[in-house]
This record gives C-alpha cells, structure tokens and sequence, in this order.
C-alpha cells in the first residue's frame, strides 16, 4: 500500500463518514475513492484538494497529504531525489561571494606540548579540531591541510568559516560516493555528500580539492578504532568513527607517514573540481561531458547555444584576442552539436536572468573578457528564434518559479547520464566566469539531475509555457523600442 493511500484511509476512518456519503457531496465518483484506497486508481488533483477541504484539514495535514500525493505520482525515489536536489540548490542560492562577512574572532592559541593525547568525548574532540585548524590556518603560511573524515561531518563547516574570514589555507579531502548500481537509494546519499562538498569548493577561493572513488559501504570497518585522521602542517589527528575520540600526535615521522599514505590514495582517485579558467580548456570539457543526444542545463539565463551560428560567434569574439581562430573553431565545434538537437534539448532559467540579459546582452556564462555583449538587434533576433522554438516544442525552455527552484545566479549546471554532473561558475562569482569549475563524472548523480531536470517541464517547480512566452513577447517588444530609437539617434 502506498504512504498516500493509507494516510487517506485514516483520514475517512477518522471522519467517521460513509464513503458513498462524502462521494456524492463532493460530487466524486465513489468507485474512484474505493480504488484510490486500494492503490489501483489515482485521485485527480482536484479530487485531492476537494477531500482536504472537506475533511477540513490542518495546514501541516494539508502538506503530509500533497506530499504522498506527489511520491504517488512520482514515485518515492524521484520525489526524493527531487526534494534533494532543490535543498541542494536552495543552500547553494544563499551563499554570497560579493564580499566575505568577516567574523570577529580573538586568535587561536595552541601550545602544541601540552596537547592530551587522547581526547574522548564529540564535545571536547571538535572543539579541540577547531582550535587547531584555526592555529594551523593563522600560524602556517600557505597551510595544507589533509582530510578523510566521514561524508557527514561537521568539522568542515569551521574550514568555510575560516576561508569566509579571509584565512589562506590549502585543503585536500578524499571522499567516497556510493556506486550506482546499489539502487535509487544510493543516488540520494550521492547528492546528500555532493550538498555537503559544494560550498567546501565555491567558497575556498579556488583552495578545496576533493578527490573520490566508489566503496560499497562508506562507513569504515570497525576493526581499526581510529579509522579517520586530518593531518595538518604540524599536528596528526586520528578519529574514530563516531568522531567522540581523537589521538592527538605531533611526530615528524608519522605526519609524514600519513602525508604519503594519502598522497598514495589521491593518485587512485578521481578529481572531483578544477579551478581552470582557461577558455579552451573549458570548451573542450564541454565537448568531452555532454552527449550528442540531448542537453540539460539550469542556470539563471536560458541557453541560447542553439542558436550560436558560426557568424555570430565569430562577431561576439573580441577583436585582437590571443589563439582568436582557435577559440572560434572549438566554440563553432561546441555549439553545432547544441544547434543539431532536434529533441532532448532542456534549459531552466528565472525570469530575473532573462531580463538581465535582455538589458545588457551579457551572458553570464561566457567570460566578457573574450566575447563581446549582444547588442540590442541580436538580443531581439536570438529572443525571436527562442519565442519561436517554445511556441513550436521543439525545445523545452522553462522559467522557474524560483520560490520552489531556487537557481544559485553564479553557477552553471550541465549534466549528462553518461557523463555525470559539471557545475561552471558564470559572472557573478567571485573572480568571473570559470574561476571554479566542478566535474562529477558519476553517472548515477548525473542521471539524477537529468532525470530532475526532464521532470520540470508541467511541474509545480516551473511556470507554465503561456508565462513564458508572455514574457519573451514583452521583453521583444521593449527590444524592438529600444532599436528605433537607437536607429532614430544615428539618423
């Protein structure tokens, strides 16, 4: 039986009421109430809201039952894979890179000599971690700081205080995702770790590096007790895997003995991010993570590369650039795949983006550096095409309802179910588009978000396809103003 139709039973057992009786009022088929209860018909929406009402329901009642509603629609794994991937998106949404909110803190004092040895208690053992991560990150120029702690743990949420107060430190983390053939459940867990890893790179200021690999179970064995450690520039910290106990070592020797275990570990792994700006190399990456049979994106404006022709790339570029011909030819490359799609061709975007764009021609995922913004007649010739293209589906260009989708402005999502998830950071981060790349080749994350983004089209996370248009058709209308007067100016 499903979450939906069980909870819809205690509902009319608590009503007291015949089911025939609340039919005929409501007006609802009473063999579609009977079926809905055994899970054999689904209720309409309208249905749904109609008993709600009638059963006169709190508002936390209201949600319980909306919420298995949609897992019943769904299915429970895609809700939650989609419940995951907006919390996701919402905490990345709040994170600012302006400039860094500088928290007064008095200086860490540390006299390494009269560190404990040991230190029970998960109190004592972080306060005690924070301590020296903020001594190491004060103390130690250029400090690198090496981690294998478990997927869930809090420690980490000190480093991204540290670099929010302008600390300079280094830090290498190894991480371990479950593989995808361990089911649906895994992909949460998946995007669980990849919420945790995400702010760790955007705010470090290009200094995070993870590295991953596959494990069938990542909680550690518990034959070793102490089976975590963070090394710093003159401290060993091992942990065990409750994080309640942690020995406390400062022997030359075994920092080094841990530093080449682990710089043993790393070269078996994968790199989970980048910090490559260069314009070829991020092409090329393009070209490498995305099939030839479709294209997912969210970001704050839509994709226009479906209408990126050789001519217009070649009038963006910017005059007198270095390797000009060779970024053109490998843009003309990337962007004729995209122009190729006949189906499977999905971009997110907020209205906030778009209209953006339609004031200034830039588009936050190409560096202004090397292309030029879109004047006023290209911006109405590409929104045009685009209006065009929706109205006809044959693509599926969505403005998100950003109270439900929340889209972070700085970031670029491109995923792929072969190639996993790429995350690109446009205009708005801090150092321009491209200052921090991130590439997740794990195709159950990448599936995850495909399928995400494939489910938004109708869905309550996107506005409907007349919004869309509406608002295309007022921003060309402002276009079309805005290029006779420009036009009347040079007259």
């Amino acid at each position: 039986m499903s979450k939906f139709s069980v909870y819809l039973k205690e509902l009319f057992d608590q009503r007291g009421e015949p089911i025939a009786r609340v039919a005929k009022t409501l007006g609802i088929e009473r063999t579609s109430i009977h079926k809905a209860l055994k899970d054999e018909r689904i209720l309409s929406y309208t249905a749904v809201r109609q008993l709600a009402q009638y059963f006169q329901l709190t508002l936390p009642q209201v949600r319980e039952l909306n919420q298995y509603y949609e897992m019943l629609l769904q299915g429970e794994d895609i809700y939650r894979i989609q419940e995951a991937i907006c919390e996701l998106l919402s905490e990345l949404s709040q994170l600012h890179f302006s400039s860094y909110h500088h928290i007064e803190q008095e200086a860490a004092v540390l006299d390494l000599k009269s560190l404990p040895g040991l230190i029970c208690g998960k109190p004592q053992v972080e306060s005690t971690i924070q301590t020296i991560l903020q001594w190491e990150a004060e103390a130690s120029e250029n400090a690198e700081l090496i981690l294998n702690l478990p997927e869930d743990c809090a420690l980490t949420d000190s480093l991204v205080r540290l670099w929010q107060n302008g600390q300079k430190f280094t830090v290498r983390q190894i991480v371990a995702f479950l593989p995808n053939h361990n089911g649906d459940g895994t992909r949460i867990e998946n995007l669980s770790l990849l919420k945790k890893l995400l702010p760790l790179s955007l705010v470090s200021q290009g200094n995070y590096f993870a590295y991953y690999y596959f494990e069938e179970n990542t909680s550690p064995g518990r034959i070793n007790p102490l089976a975590y450690y963070i090394v710093t520039p003159h401290v060993l910290i091992t942990l065990d895997y409750s994080l309640s106990a942690a020995q406390i070592q400062t022997d030359p020797k075994m920092l080094q003995l841990y530093r080449r275990r682990f710089s043993q570990i790393q070269a078996e792994c994968q790199p989970l991010n980048s910090y490559l700006s260069d314009p070829a190399h991020i092409l090329q990456s393009y070209m490498q993570n995305t099939d030839e049979e479709g294209y997912y994106t969210l970001m704050a404006q839509p994709c226009l590369g479906h209408y990126y022709t050789r001519e217009r790339i070649e009038r963006q570029g910017r005059a007198g650039l270095p390797s000009r011909e060779l970024l053109v030819e490998l843009a003309d490359k990337r962007f004729s795949r995209l122009r190729g799609l006949e189906e499977n061709y999905f971009t997110i975007f907020s209205e906030d983006g778009l209209r953006k764009l339609a004031d200034d021609g830039i588009m936050v995922d190409l560096p202004t550096e090397f292309v030029e913004p879109f004047d006023i007649r290209s911006r109405r010739e590409l929104f045009l095409e685009l209006y065009r293209d929706i109205q006809e589906e044959k693509i599926q260009c969505c403005l998100a309802d950003t109270e439900k989708l929340p889209i972070p402005p700085y970031l670029t999502f491109t995923c792929d179910p072969r190639f996993g998830l790429h995350i690109y950071a446009v205009q708005g981060f801090t150092g321009g588009a491209y200052a921090c790349n991130i590439h997740i080749g794990e195709s159950s994350i990448g599936r995850s978000f495909c399928d995400f983004i494939k489910s938004l089209p109708n869905s309550k996370f996107v506005y409907p396809k007349e919004r869309t248009l509406e608002l295309l058709d007022e921003l060309i209308r402002g276009l079309e103003t805005a290029q006779r007067k420009e036009a009347g100016s040079h007259a």
